[in-house]
């Protein structure tokens, strides 16, 4: 009976977000395997050709000066080489029940992943739709006194108002999942 020794935990979920988008940046820039091992090697951070394909293939794990001088000679960021593909929410570690856009936001810094900063978080964005809202109202006002502004720029305010009201909707929805007792944000 052979007895497989192994090391340390599985690669997850993330490692496969990581190998998938380092093949897509590359390709997308039409950089080689040979010319993506060479920027790491001048950058100081020595990964062989094959390396980079493991990398890729997800056989080779990536640690984090790893992922920092990838992203660098890429012309990306490392949140990007993280970030899963749309619609995807799920990360090694982290338990279910985020949103696409939390993670997202998560990855980018613009919050942390508790219940408190979520709240904030969907708190801003409620605000900032809201104010798209206004915003677009009143250009869409500005823009009533003359028909040739009416008939230039109506269509886009008013498709601009329609869009962040839904924005606002679905928002609001979320924080008061997170949230039953907040107050939800509307039009004055």
């Amino acid at each position: 009976m052979e007895n497989k020794r192994l090391r340390g935990n599985p690669a997850g979920l993330t490692n496969n977000y990581v190998a998938h988008n380092v093949r897509n940046a590359r390709q997308s820039i039409g950089m080689d395997l040979r010319t993506l091992s060479q920027k790491l090697t001048e950058a100081g951070r020595k990964l062989s050709v094959s390396g980079v394909s493991k990398v890729e293939l997800g056989d080779r794990r990536v640690d984090v000066d790893d992922l920092t001088a990838i992203a660098y000679a890429l012309g990306t960021t490392p949140a990007a080489l993280l970030s899963p593909s749309e619609g995807e929410s799920a990360f090694t570690g982290v338990p279910a029940g985020h949103t696409p856009e939390e993670v997202r936001a998560w990855l980018a810094g613009d919050t942390a992943l508790t219940h408190a900063a979520l709240v904030g978080y969907w708190q801003r964005q409620a605000q900032d739709a809201l104010y798209e809202v206004e915003t677009a109202k009143l250009k869409l006002e500005a823009y009533a006194e003359s028909e040739n502004a009416m008939a230039a720029f109506g269509p886009h305010y008013q498709e601009r108002v329609e869009r962040f009201r839904k924005r606002l909707q679905h928002v609001n929805l979320r924080l008061l999942q997170l949230d039953p007792d907040a107050r939800p944000f509307g039009e004055s």
